[in-house]
């Protein structure tokens, strides 16, 4: 049973029980009234017909009357003044009266001597009052006795009590029904509140219960509200952990390829017999260089996704950054038949050395596989000028519909491409966050069939007018 209900039904009852109550007392006050009036009425008039009677038979009647005359003039007297109602008795006998009662079984003429009485009685289906007094009159004792009919007086009382029982009925039915009216519409706060709860635990985490009454039910509100504003702040916490989780998975597998490539490429070589001592010096110290940025990036990686650390900043020649990334990268484009071309005017940067060589990394890796395999003259130029560092190809391009997500984790413009070529659509997901973290803006620019331009906006701290390669200045 809901609360309204439970609340409606237990109202009905005190309401019930308050209006049996007060119609039982009103019906038993009214009652009781009606009847004290008609006593008293039959008292008075058994009085009043006593006196009447006494007085004057006594002015009439002589001594020297004879018993005879007396009698005679006891009867006259009393039937001037009795009426249908009015009974004389003596000494148990019946005097005068036109009544078929004798009063006297209920109220005998002993006990008039204390005075006035009245006592009810039956004829048959009716009810009476009988109301009896003394009289004394030439020395006899006679009892005067009234009676009236008090049949309607207890019928309108037993109206009366049914004509109260319907109207309390239907002040019970309709204060009822409105007290059920008013707890329907005053829980009315209480069903939104359990209606919020139910979306709540389905999901809808921004759901809101909107109750704006000001009392404990909105209160209540206000507190449940603030209650699924932490739940849902929790939550959006517990999925940007687990998205950054499953973000660093992914991109410290992703960024694994690249130094893992080129540690492999220098493996190989070392096991060739035709390496003089100087090449596999070199191959030695690129392979511990690899191991060594592939520790340090796990770790930046680590505290960038997941931990929201901040990340250490070094002022970076922007010369030694690009050369970084020529080692790390050049033998995986030399594998694809792919040429880096990398010129730099000098600069430096405030940047985490190992995720900027990361990010940078990254680009080159795209920008390579923007080609197909075997075709000719393919490159990618890394430039560092103007305060900005770009990565350009002459590759297939991006559709302009794919622009918008191209940073978005697991996306991927051309999934049958970029599975066969080893994607996870992390790598670009990974750029951005990385230049996220140190402020940088990223450009991109492309056309299908014409390449693409990427720019990476850094600070930069001064000029070194410094030219590692200069090639040819290329654009889409």
């Amino acid at each position: 049973m809901k609360l309204w209900q439970k609340a409606s039904l237990l109202c009905g009852s005190v309401l019930l029980a308050v209006v049996a109550a007060c119609s039982a007392i009103l019906l038993s006050y009214a009652r009781g009234t009606m009847l004290d009036l008609a006593e008293d009425q039959t008292l008075e008039r058994a009085e009043d017909l006593a006196s009447s009677f006494q007085s004057m038979t006594s002015y009439y009647l002589l001594d020297a009357d004879t018993e005879a005359v007396r009698d005679s003039l006891v009867r006259y007297c009393f039937e001037r003044f009795a009426g249908a109602d009015g009974v004389l008795m003596l000494d148990g006998e019946v005097i005068c009266t036109r009544q078929t009662l004798d009063p006297s079984g209920a109220l005998p003429a002993s006990e008039l001597a204390a005075g006035t009485q009245v006592v009810p009685m039956r004829d048959g289906d009716r009810d009476m009052l009988a109301g009896g007094c003394g009289a004394f009159v030439g020395g006899r004792e006679y009892a005067v006795y009234a009676i009236r009919d008090v049949t309607a007086i207890r019928q309108s009382a037993r109206t009366m009590a049914g004509a109260f029982v319907l109207v309390s009925l239907l002040g019970i039915l309709a204060g009822t029904a409105l007290l059920t009216a008013l707890m329907r519409r005053s829980t009315r706060s209480l069903r939104e509140l359990a209606a919020a709860a139910r979306r709540i635990a389905g999901g809808e985490y921004g759901c809101r219960a909107d109750v704006t009454v000001r009392d404990e039910t909105g209160e209540l509100a206000a507190d449940f509200n603030t209650m699924a504003a932490a739940v849902q702040s929790r939550v959006d916490e517990l999925e940007d952990t687990a998205a950054r989780q499953a973000l660093f998975i992914g991109g410290v597998t992703h960024e694994f390829k690249t130094p893992l490539t080129s540690m492999l490429l220098h493996t190989e070589l070392l096991r060739s017999a035709n390496m003089t001592e100087a090449e596999r010096d070199r191959s030695l110290a690129l392979i511990e260089d690899q191991a060594r940025w592939l520790e340090r990036l796990t770790q930046t990686l680590l505290k960038l996704l997941t931990l929201r650390q901040d990340i250490p900043m070094e002022d970076t020649p922007l010369p030694e950054l690009l050369a970084d990334v020529r080692a790390a990268a050049e033998p995986a484009l030399t594998a694809r038949g792919v040429a880096l071309h990398v010129s730099c005017a000098g600069g430096t940067a405030r940047v985490n050395r190992d995720l900027m060589r990361s990010l940078l990394v990254n680009l080159t890796d795209n920008a390579a596989k923007s080609y197909d395999p075997g075709t000719a003259g393919a490159a990618v130029w890394l430039t560092a000028r103007d305060g900005a560092i770009e990565v350009l190809d002459r590759g297939r391009g991006i559709p302009p519909e794919a622009l918008p997500h191209i940073f978005e984790p697991f996306y991927m413009a051309d999934k049958s491409r970029s599975k066969k070529q080893g994607g996870s659509g992390l790598g670009l997901a990974l750029v951005k966050a990385i230049a996220d973290a140190h402020g940088a803006k990223i450009e991109v620019v492309s056309a299908p069939g014409a390449g693409t331009s990427v720019r990476v906006l850094l600070p930069l701290q001064n000029d070194y007018n410094e030219l590692i390669d200069s090639p040819p200045s290329p654009g889409p």
